[in-house]
């Protein structure tokens, strides 16, 4: 007697092609499933309420006042002149025009700083004058609500020259 042992036939290419038609047929359900299921159990938010946000929420800019500052370049032969305004929401306006006419020493004091350490190259393109809107905006939300409070939504520059 031999001992032959044979292996089991593999299925090749009609197996593979099972296993394909089995992917793509569980693939297509999952895509559809949304589709059959949609109108009972997802439905797309309302974009009415965000049309309503705002309108809700109006914003009105306070004026700061102008800056000039040399800029921190090796030469010392550079200056910025800005002007800026700062956003806020129309109810805080207010309360916001006194508390930065009460504080406004202290943020010029620290924007000549902040501003005196940028080179003219920082402040001469829009990501680096994004930069410094954001940061001045961070940092007068500090100074004037130390509880963490933003009532300043946003610093817009009226002027902004570099000579």
């Amino acid at each position: 007697m031999s001992a032959e042992k044979t292996a089991p036939a593999k299925g090749g290419k009609s197996g593979m092609i099972v296993w394909v038609l089995l992917a793509l047929v569980a693939a297509g359900s999952g895509g559809a499933l949304p589709w059959v299921l949609g109108s009972s159990h997802h439905k797309e938010p309302d974009p009415a309420p965000k049309k309503r946000e705002l309108a809700a929420s109006k914003q009105v800019a306070l004026p700061f006042g102008d800056l000039v500052v040399n800029l921190g370049d090796e030469r010392l032969n550079r200056y910025l002149r800005v002007k800026l305004l700062i956003a806020v929401e129309e109810a805080d306006s207010t309360e916001m025009t006194d508390l930065v006419n009460k504080q406004k020493a202290f943020l010029k004091n620290w924007l000549f700083g902040y501003l005196s350490d940028h080179s003219s190259q920082e402040v001469s393109r829009k990501i680096g004058v994004n930069r410094i809107r954001r940061e001045i905006r961070d940092q007068f939300n500090v100074m004037l609500f130390p509880k963490g409070e933003e009532k300043i939504v946003d610093i817009l520059f009226d002027e902004f020259v570099v000579q």
